[in-house]
């Protein structure tokens, strides 16, 4: 996918998720540059568009931002889908995931919503 595409879909997604611009700004920073270039101001999490994972639990908490300290945006369900955009580990070395949902969720939030949830109830 190429790097227009990508920022399209991350700011589509941002819009869906009601983030507005300033989250628009904060996504679209995410976009990993060419290997081997350095440029400024780059995220330091992993970034792997291509992987996609599962919730193992019914109930998995959606949420603002990684960590439990973290506004409760909504929930997924046991086997939904979800495609990891990032990946951060917070002070405690637990591993958040920011999600895209791939589809809609029995918990309301709709098909391309993006939050962050625990790595450790995702397959």
């Amino acid at each position: 996918m190429g790097r227009k595409a990508l920022r399209t879909l991350v700011v589509s997604g941002a819009l869906v998720a009601g983030v507005g611009l300033v989250g628009v700004s904060a996504a679209s920073a995410m976009i990993p540059g060419n290997p081997g270039s350095s440029a400024r101001g780059q995220s330091s999490a992993s970034v792997n568009y291509a992987v996609t994972k599962a919730a193992t639990v019914d109930g998995l908490r959606v949420r603002m931002g990684p960590g439990t300290g973290s506004l409760v945006l909504g929930q997924i369900y046991a086997g939904e889908p979800v495609q990891v955009i990032s990946s951060t580990r917070v002070a405690g070395g637990q591993v958040w995931n920011r999600v895209m949902l791939q589809t809609d969720s029995a918990g309301g939030l709709p098909n391309g919503y993006v939050g962050w949830v625990t790595d450790e109830y995702l397959y």
